[in-house]
């Protein structure tokens, strides 16, 4: 695949595409949330609704893409969450006056979006790279 880069992240028409046409293995119903005022957050929920839940937090550069096998092979028994944080994937990608890329603004993000779908039990948490720091803040 190929990536066009600017100010370290990512654009470019790959980011418009439908997922369902041109990512092999990526999930069939990505979703978005208004993660803040005019932001909105790409983001997958997979699997039963009374599964387990599984949140998993992709790093950097990455996005949910890179959790599709873990997807595939789990939401036949578990509720997987898949943020793709702002700035990244098929999130939206604001310049740096309209967001604040800092930790505790993607730990924010996490949080609201837990909290629009409504998962306040236990989750198991698998991370990646600056997924890890912004799961465990959560």
């Amino acid at each position: 695949m190929i990536f066009q880069v600017s100010k370290g992240r990512f654009t470019g028409p790959f980011y418009r595409c439908d997922p369902r046409s041109q990512l092999p293995g990526y999930p069939a119903h990505p979703q978005r949330f208004d993660v803040r005022p005019s932001l909105s957050m790409n983001y997958l929920d997979e699997g039963p609704r009374d599964g387990e839940v599984v949140v998993m937090v992709h790093g950097n550069p990455s996005w949910s893409y890179y959790w599709r096998t873990l997807v595939a092979g789990l939401s036949d028994k578990y509720r997987c969450i898949v943020p793709d944080h702002i700035g990244m994937g098929l999130s939206d990608k604001p310049d740096d006056s309209r967001y604040e890329y800092t930790l505790q603004s993607r730990v924010d993000d996490l949080d609201a979006l837990l909290k629009h779908l409504d998962i306040t039990g236990p989750v198991t948490l698998a991370v990646h790279d600056w997924g890890g720091m912004i799961g465990f803040g959560w």
